[in-house]
């Protein structure tokens, strides 16, 4: 099928924490993804084609996130949704750049170590299109987390106008 899947928050939240109810089989499995081999490399790599029925069924459990999932997630709101496509669709690679770490800086920030996957997905985004995806996964788990509620909105107008200036205007306005 060639798959690639990165391990989700509930890996870092239950798994990690001993709450899964996982068997030892799963948890290699889990071990096994990196964001970078397909399902079908890693049943090649453990001579089981048992395995790829293994990682979707671990997906529906929410301990994988497979690429092809948040290439086209949802933004939560429509104000959101206006705002991020009213955006220049081709952003050069430094303002991407500009962008990716800021959502990356904050993530972190916000989520402590349940932003592994948003910022293994972050870090993968290579232009506009992929940056606009993994903008609504990043907002979504910020406003989801404890204490995102009070931030979320600010952070996203906060990106918007990131997203509406390029870096050297930005670094310009505070010389001035």
């Amino acid at each position: 099928m060639n798959t690639v899947y990165i391990r989700s928050d509930k890996v870092v939240k239950e798994l990690y924490q001993g709450t899964s109810g996982l068997n030892l089989d799963s948890e290699y499995l889990l071990a096994m993804v990196d964001g970078k081999r397909t399902d079908a490399d890693i049943a090649k790599i453990l001579n089981s084609d048992h395995v790829i029925d293994m990682l979707a069924d671990l997906e529906k459990l929410g301990f994988l996130i497979s690429q092809n999932s948040f290439i086209k997630p949802s933004i939560p709101s429509q104000n959101h949704i206006q705002q991020v496509s009213s955006f220049q669709d081709a952003l050069s690679k430094e303002h991407v750049l500009f962008i990716k770490i800021f959502l990356i800086e904050e993530a972190k920030l916000q989520l402590g170590l349940l932003s592994f996957g948003i910022v293994q997905q972050i870090s993968m985004v290579r232009n506009a299109d992929e940056l606009k995806s993994s903008i609504g996964v990043w907002h979504m788990a910020i406003r989801d987390s404890r204490n995102g509620g009070t931030i979320a909105d600010k952070l996203m107008e906060r990106l918007t106008h990131l997203m509406a200036n390029p870096p050297q205007k930005l670094a310009s306005e505070h010389a001035s």
